[in-house]
């Protein structure tokens, strides 16, 4: 048995892993700044040697994490905008549901079956589409206007480099060995 998400469920799960991703990007600009500060300073301090190597090691732990929190808020829009369509075409099915499959009941009964009937139900859907905009439902607008129909443009590009199973665990070591308080 599938249990679906909610629309409510799908959205807070979205802003957690955009709050997670924008996280990371804020401590990737800090270490970056800590990194060109500690690089431009006249006089180097007592703790350079120390502090460069895990500063850098710092910022390449925050790329994966970043990348890792971008996938996830890519994954998490998808799945706002399938949990706001799902509801709507089930409260659509409860009240119209009978007659839509009355209309297709020659092919869903018949030579076809669901295949013929799919076909035709895209088709007059395409129609629809043409004839009028279709409009988001007042119930799900307030959603799909903080996700958007698309993920933001930050989000993907920050999900674009991919990281093989290995390499997952090597950089959730490495993230282990950091202090907590960051470099």
């Amino acid at each position: 048995m599938t249990v679906a998400t909610t629309p409510a469920q799908a959205l807070d799960q979205f802003r957690a892993a955009r709050s997670r991703w924008q996280a990371h990007l804020t401590a990737r600009q800090d270490a970056e700044t800590a990194l060109s500060a500690l690089l431009s300073a006249g006089e180097k301090q007592a703790d350079y040697s120390e502090r460069l190597p895990a500063l850098r090691e710092r910022i390449a732990v925050l790329d994966w994490q970043i990348n890792c929190a971008a996938r996830e808020g890519v994954y998490a829009q998808r799945i706002v905008l399938e949990a706001c369509t799902e509801d709507a075409l089930s409260v659509f099915m409860r009240e119209h549901g009978p007659a839509l499959t009355s209309a297709l009941a020659p092919f869903l009964n018949g030579p076809g079956g669901l295949e013929v009937a799919a076909r035709l139900l895209r088709s007059a859907v395409a129609r629809e589409v043409q004839r009028a905009r279709p409009a988001v439902s007042a119930a799900y607008q307030d959603a799909l206007a903080e996700t958007g129909l698309s993920p933001e443009a930050g989000m993907l590009r920050d999900c674009q480099g991919s990281y093989t199973p290995a390499q997952h665990q090597r950089f959730a070591q490495r993230l282990s060995r950091l202090p907590q308080e960051g470099a």
